[in-house]
């Protein structure tokens, strides 16, 4: 699947299961992967956390998997990446409605929701068509429920 995006700039997909612990984004999930597995089931596609650099994947079904090579989830990371990049304070900037909670993207096959943890750093979870509202109620309760340790770069 060719993708060649204008807003692509260097950034890369990692899997959390190949990645050392110190270039890890999260130290800790606190099992909101497993939950969001659990409520969602196959119409589940893919869980990661992302920051301006790197998207970071704990989760894709192997429907997903199959379908992507390297450089295509590069280009999504890349995709992803640039929210972090922008800054939510920019997006918040754009409408007087308070802080951003989450943003959710409908395309013809499923759905991308992307929660912020922080300055930068987010949890972006995509879906099939079949989870529906639940992505916009359920993701960013899901996220907010559980402890996620975003890892410090000291």
């Amino acid at each position: 699947m060719p993708y060649d995006s204008p807003t692509q700039s260097p950034a890369r997909a990692q899997f959390a299961d190949e990645t050392r612990a110190k270039k890890r984004i999260v130290e800790r999930t606190d099992g909101v992967v497993e939950r969001l597995r659990e409520e969602l089931g196959d119409d589940l596609s893919l869980v990661a956390f992302y920051n301006e650099d790197v998207l970071e994947i704990h989760f894709v079904h192997d429907t997903v998997r199959e379908q992507y090579r390297q450089e295509d989830l590069d280009a999504l990371a890349s995709d992803i990446c640039l929210d972090a990049r922008m800054g939510d304070p920019y997006q918040e900037s754009l409408v007087q409605l308070g802080q951003l909670n989450f943003v959710v993207t409908g395309f013809d096959d499923g759905l991308l929701a992307r929660v912020p943890l922080g300055e930068q750093v987010g949890v972006a979870v995509t879906t099939n068509l079949n989870a529906g509202a639940k992505i916009a109620t359920l993701v960013p309760r899901v996220v907010d429920e559980h402890d996620i340790a975003v890892a410090s770069r000291n």
